[in-house]
């Protein structure tokens, strides 16, 4: 399995803001290979806001599927308008990085 984390960087005071975005899937829980998402909120961070969208796949090669997708095109869109626009651009960057997984560790089931 892998797990991907996309970095954002937003104008302080903004992270809600794109968090809310996330809220509503844009389809890729029903894509082939994807196992979970999760949308973090940097505490402390006092010069910008961080958001990390972490997502595990089966595969590197799901991921691909999904990347090269129309589904995540179109859940894309609008990031893409804002940053044809900079100038009112909320956005201050980003930073994709994927990782294997080589060890999880998940709560006891009692029986």
């Amino acid at each position: 399995m892998i797990m991907t984390t996309n970095t954002i960087k937003v104008v302080k005071g903004h992270a809600d803001e794109v968090i809310e975005r996330f809220r509503v899937s844009k389809g890729i829980h029903k894509f082939p290979g994807f196992v979970r998402m999760q949308v973090l909120k940097t505490l402390d961070v006092e010069e910008y806001d961080e958001i990390r969208v972490s997502t595990t796949w089966e595969s590197m090669e799901n991921f691909h599927n999904w990347v090269n997708s129309d589904s995540f095109r179109g859940a894309h869109a609008k990031r893409a308008e804002q940053q044809a626009s900079k100038e009112n651009s909320i956005m201050l960057g980003s930073q994709l990085t994927c990782y294997e997984i080589q060890v999880e560790h998940l709560p006891k089931e009692n029986n």
